[in-house]
């Protein structure tokens, strides 16, 4: 809250008037607490005169230093798991019970950020120099991301390279010959019954001898 007190203090013309503004625009609970401190504005009672006494009376009342340090301990572990946008979300949620400034803040969000998101962001030249502008930034890097991912044909569909294919012939480069088309004709002799021949003396062609 002190962040937007500061900024405040630019849009009133005096701190009271912030304050009083802060107490009546307090519901609930915080009604309840503020109410006595809305009718003491003004006077000696008054323990509230300026913007950081509301800011330091407002945390005694309402902040939980627990919460801030189970705040720390998660976002110091948060990483991203799945979308830019969704690890922002979860970011911006535990900020909320901080009050790190905007460096420690950007350091953080940026260390959490997936490896890819991170690459890209390095990349670029003007580099983001406020946590918002880091998460806009990192946001729109993912985005592109996914798209890329979901336009890109999954494995099985991808076109696979084509073998180079030789017609005709053996691994050896020697001419491929059809067996049944060889064994069909009349003067064709088996290379069992060749040797035979040969290892007789007979012709090999038609299996006599003496030529």
């Amino acid at each position: 809250m002190s962040g937007w007190l500061r900024l405040s203090v630019t849009q009133f013309e005096t701190e009271e008037d912030v304050i009083t503004y802060l107490l009546v625009n307090m519901e609930g609970t915080a009604l309840a607490w503020a109410l006595p401190h809305l009718a003491n504005i003004g006077t000696d009672k008054a323990t509230i005169r300026t913007v950081d006494d509301f800011d330091r009376a407002f945390e005694q009342a309402f902040f939980d230093p627990d919460e801030q340090q189970a705040a720390e301990r998660k976002i110091t572990t948060l990483v991203q798991t799945t979308t830019t946008a969704t690890y922002a979300t979860k970011f911006r949620t535990l900020l909320m019970s901080l009050d790190w400034n905007n460096a420690a803040l950007r350091a953080q969000f940026y260390k959490g950020l997936h490896w890819h998101v991170k690459q890209q962001l390095t990349q670029k030249e003007d580099q983001p120099r406020d946590l918002e502008a880091l998460i806009a930034a990192a946001i729109r890097v993912d985005n592109v991301r996914h798209k890329l991912e979901i336009s890109w044909p999954p494995q099985e569909n991808r076109p696979k390279p084509t073998a180079t294919t030789t017609t005709g012939r053996t691994n050896s480069g020697t001419p491929r010959v059809d067996s049944d088309r060889l064994k069909s004709n009349p003067n064709y002799v088996s290379e069992a019954k060749r040797q035979r021949r040969q290892d007789k003396k007979l012709c090999i062609k038609c299996g006599k001898a003496g030529h």
